[in-house]
């Protein structure tokens, strides 16, 4: 009797023992999976509210009424909006920060459901808008709710915002309740302050008693954690002095419940077994040994994560009973970490892999320096089609891109990184098969998708980069992101990366730091290339030329640092440099007998700038030049940004006699309509048009046809790019007014330029100057 006793209370000692490290790790699991699960849930509530306000924010017919100030079609269309992501608030802020629309939809009692006008309409929003406040993650404090709200500016012609609207979700029971149901854990939200008693502002288990709140409480407020419950909290920021806290516990008692109810079960088995192992000594010492000892075993193999076997532990109804409760119970560990590993690496509409899988799958391709390429795959046109025809034919259109994709046998991996954009992974680099295979997604994708009887003709762009080592999948994902922007802005189908294309290099980001002071200390130079008066056959003007002399790089080009003065907000100062600078100069080549006008070209940044007519029109005045000493060139494509803004700000500089002109004609997107309301003097046709002008028909047919419409405009004309006499003598006898190039001279700096006026034979005394930003 006393070596059976010992014998079943050594075995079920060490099963229990066993079975308490198994404990342990499930509850540490379920706190990793509590963590994972709400951060999920909160950030996607996030992203989702913030995708939506900037879909919403983009939407003409909300713009239209906004603009027209019909407040009631505005609430509509307001409303519209929020039912379609069933938000809790939808709120709309004036340029002036005034809110001109507020919705709430009640969550509780008798009015549950319905939509009223928030008590704000018609205030001052409490926030700046265009701050950190929407750009982050802000909680917004509304009656007795606290909301998720997420805001995107809504814009009219070029980025100039007018406007903001915002969606917000309650933080409240529904999330609570979801967070519960997916962790096991009870769920809630609690605010707190220095002086101010803890509210409970949601709580999925309805009440809190005296032991769990003061539990709560020690943890939130002085971080000390009860070794008698599962605790976990995150701070999600301040409300009116006060801390929002998420937390989510469970008492160890209820947490291992089951587990508790089952040993009591294994307990009450073995005490009914005690007095027939008595009597069967030898029986019982084989029939229960072999089975506990099984169940060791199994107990120890669960322990440390395997949760695919079944547990068996021998034929007794009892012990088969008791394997069934443990492979219950370890079926249901593994069916609730399955699916939040496939929620974590998995994307939720099509059920593709995410970047999370991207990155575990190709860990080892990348240790293993396997050769491989990647696809970025981006489908045109996406929100054209959301805000037509709604996000659920949005989402089909998804499920039926990924669909497709899925179908390619040689595509080793197809991930969906985004809303409307995928990457496809393949481990092999020849650049024929991936041109093949390229091709073949195009044709495969762009085949006609018909959804309801809604036609649909899809179309891709692609960015391709291959790896090389060492590399890492951040890099790679980098550069098929960059060749995909590149593409996009190019209007191609397809980019494969190499390092011309990719303007975010550490030299580039070096010039961006740079480029600001070199301007405020004086490192730009201008150099000239003179501009011959066809029928004086003298030259008048000059076109001056910015460059930047980099006390270690030397002379960099402006096709090198311009793109970056426009893209860091430089345009302004960059132009006004060059304008005084050009000025200078007029008055310095004066005093010398040289008279030269100056034309300076400005960019569509500078016409935004409210104060740049008065800049140029000032500096104009008090350095004392006569206005026919300036002509302000612009581009095309700066005039099509934003026609209406752009034939306002020439308006006024040319109703004080300011000569301008259009630069690079030929070469942009304004129409006919366009030039006639430009109040310009001349264009200036394009080099493209005129360096192989003697032996091109069509360049002559363009050329001649453009001399003759300027002329019928009342506009003269400069031709850019000759270089040679016969073209000089082609332009002079179709009457082109003036002509500048290389066989005249390439550009120079003003001293050189002064010398080889002098030996030339073009000079004539008291004339006049050009400047342009190129």
């Amino acid at each position: 009797m006393i070596l059976l006793i010992a014998v079943q209370a050594i075995s079920f000692a060490i099963t229990f023992y066993a079975n308490k490290r198994l404990e342990q790790q499930q509850l540490g699991n379920q706190l990793s999976i509590a963590e994972l699960v709400f951060k999920s849930e909160y950030d996607n509530r996030n992203y989702y509210l913030s995708a939506f306000a900037e879909t919403a924010a983009k939407d003409f017919g909300l713009k239209e009424v906004f603009i027209d100030n019909d407040r009631r079609s505005f609430l509509v269309a307001l409303n519209n909006h929020r039912k379609r992501i069933n938000a809790d608030l939808a709120i709309a802020v004036d340029k002036q920060g005034k809110v001109i629309g507020e919705l709430l939809l009640t969550p509780a009692g008798v009015d549950q459901g319905k939509v009223k006008v928030g008590p704000e309409q018609g205030n001052l929003f409490r926030y700046p808008l265009g701050s950190e406040f929407d750009n982050n993650s802000p909680l917004y404090p509304l009656g007795e709710h606290v909301y998720q709200l997420k805001f995107a500016p809504i814009t009219s012609g070029a980025a100039n915002i007018i406007g903001w609207i915002g969606f917000g979700y309650i933080i409240g029971d529904e999330l609570t309740h979801s967070l519960s149901q997916q962790t096991g854990l009870n769920t809630g939200f609690m605010l707190s302050g220095d002086n101010q008693a803890q509210q409970i502002i949601s709580l999925s288990a309805g009440e809190l008693s005296t032991s769990d709140s003061q539990v709560l409480n020690d943890f939130i407020q002085q971080g000390v954690r009860s070794e008698e419950y599962q605790l976990w909290q995150a701070f999600l920021g301040e409300i009116k002095g006060r801390k929002l806290h998420a937390f989510m516990y469970l008492s160890r008692t209820d947490a291992l419940e089951s587990s508790q109810a089952q040993w009591l079960q294994q307990l009450m088995l073995i005490l009914l077994m005690l007095p027939l192992s008595l009597m069967v000594a030898y029986i019982i010492a084989r029939g229960v040994t072999k089975p506990i000892t099984q169940l060791i075993t199994q107990a120890r193999f669960i322990a440390k994560g395997n949760y695919h076997t079944k547990v068996e532990v021998g034929s007794s109804t009892e012990m088969q009973a008791l394997a069934q409760e443990f492979t219950e119970m370890q079926q249901a560990i593994l069916s609730r970490e399955n699916k939040i590993a496939f929620q974590a690496f998995h994307d939720p509409l099509t059920n593709l892999g995410n970047k999370n899988e991207l990155a575990r799958v190709t860990q080892a391709w990348f240790e293993q320096k396997m050769p491989l390429a990647l696809c970025q795959i981006n489908i045109r046109r996406m929100t054209e089609v959301n805000g037509t025809l709604g996000h659920e034919v949005g989402d089909k259109v998804i499920e039926e891109v990924s669909r497709r994709l899925n179908n390619f046998n040689n595509i080793d991996l197809v991930c969906r990184l985004n809303g409307d954009e995928f990457v496809v992974a393949i481990k092999q680099t020849e650049a024929k098969a991936i041109r093949s295979l390229i091709a073949q997604i195009q044709q495969s994708i762009e085949a006609e998708y018909c959804y309801q009887d809604i036609s649909l003709h899809l179309q891709l762009t692609i960015g391709v980069s291959f790896v090389h080592y060492p590399s890492d999948l951040e890099t790679l994902l980098r550069q098929a992101d960059t060749a995909l922007q590149h593409a996009k802005k190019h209007r191609l189908d397809v980019q494969i990366y190499h390092q011309q294309i990719d303007v975010n290099s550490v030299d580039r980001l070096q010039l961006i730091n740079e480029l600001k002071p070199a301007i405020a200390n004086d490192e730009l130079v201008l150099y000239y290339q003179p501009k011959l008066n066809l029928s004086l056959n003298k030259v008048t003007h000059v076109e001056a030329l910015v460059r930047w002399q980099h006390p270690d790089r030397g002379m960099i080009p402006p096709d090198t640092f311009i793109p970056i003065a426009e893209q860091m907000g430089q345009m302004n100062a960059l132009t006004r440099w060059v304008i005084n600078s050009a000025l200078t100069q007029y008055l310095d080549w004066q005093a010398q007998g040289v008279d030269l006008a100056i034309a300076v070209n400005i960019s569509a940044e500078n016409l935004k700038d409210p104060d740049f007519c008065d800049y140029v029109l000032t500096t104009i005045a008090n350095k004392k030049v006569p206005i026919e000493a300036l002509t302000l060139e612009i581009t095309e494509d700066a005039v099509v940004a934003d026609p209406e803004n752009a034939i306002k700000q020439l308006s006024v500089l040319k109703q004080h006699g300011l000569k301008l002109s259009i630069d690079d004609y030929g070469t942009g997107y304004s129409s006919l309509a366009q030039l006639k309301q430009l109040p310009v003097d001349e264009l200036k046709i394009d080099k493209s048009f005129v360096q192989n002008l003697m032996i091109n028909n069509d360049d002559q047919i363009i050329v001649a046809s453009t001399l003759q419409l300027a002329h019928n405009l009342g506009l003269g004309v400069v031709a850019e790019g000759i270089e040679n006499q016969a073209t000089l003598s082609w332009l002079t006898e179709r009457g082109c007014e003036m002509g500048q190039g290389f066989y005249l001279s390439k550009p120079i700096d003003a001293q050189a330029l002064t010398l080889w006026l002098a030996k030339s034979g073009y000079q004539r005394k008291r004339h006049n100057t050009v400047v342009e930003l190129n």
